[in-house]
């Protein structure tokens, strides 16, 4: 997360089960494909009437199971320590086993640090993992919504199974400066930032004590056999 790209934390419900094995395969384009397999991020946007900031999706590989990548993702308050633009991350609420409320405060260029709420959710169906977010306050943001997306890769150049990660995040900012050409660019920036930082952490946490403790919750928390 950065510049007001909100990351998440955890839900697990039917009816997120069902929107995820609804899309679980993002489609690409074989370029895009080809820029995946060789460690490139591929970034799509969106303008929409509704915001200053488009939609931005990134894509990515990461080499990893995509139950590991979710595991990691969803240690929430540990953003703090790799992704740079998150100065707080705190769950505030726990609304039962798999649902929370997290409290961030974002480092923001040019305008105020934004502290703000996001309720997240995290769903599985088969090996594919899903974590939606919604805003619940802030300081000045209007409105967000977003989701992480993990599902099963194989690289076509390596032939290694992992993980094709989508984010996706959808800002309406409150701030008049929003508007700004720089602020607005550091914005969508941000969330390619963010899609980098989770890839480089997962990749990290590869067979530590830390992978294998995120994994028992995230277990517990889509009803898996720890």
């Amino acid at each position: 997360m950065a510049a007001l790209n909100f990351p998440a934390a955890v839900c697990s419900l039917p009816a997120f089960a069902l929107a995820l094995s609804a899309q679980q395969a993002p489609v690409l384009t074989s370029a895009q494909r080809a820029a995946l397999d060789v460690g490139r991020t591929v970034v799509t946007t969106e303008q929409r009437p509704t915001s200053a900031w488009p939609a931005v999706t990134v894509y990515a590989f990461v080499d990893a199971t995509p139950e590991q990548a979710a595991a990691i993702f969803t240690d929430v308050e540990a953003h703090t320590t790799y992704i740079a633009s998150v100065a707080k991350s705190r769950i505030s609420r726990v609304i039962d086993s798999a649902t929370m409320e997290v409290d961030y405060t974002l480092r923001v260029p040019v305008v105020s640090d934004e502290e703000y709420t996001v309720r997240d959710h995290i769903s599985r169906a088969g090996d594919s993992y899903r974590v939606d977010w919604t805003l619940v306050r802030a300081s000045s943001t209007k409105a967000t919504v977003g989701h992480a997306l993990f599902v099963p890769y194989t690289n076509a150049r390596t032939g290694r199974a992992g993980t094709l990660l989508e984010y996706f995040n959808f800002v309406t900012p409150g701030s008049r400066l929003a508007g700004i050409p720089f602020v607005r660019n550091r914005a969508s920036a941000a969330v390619r930032e963010t899609t980098e930082s989770i890839v480089r952490r997962v990749k990290a946490m590869r067979g530590t004590t830390t992978m294998a403790r995120r994994l028992t919750e995230l277990r517990r928390i889509v009803g898996l056999p720890e």
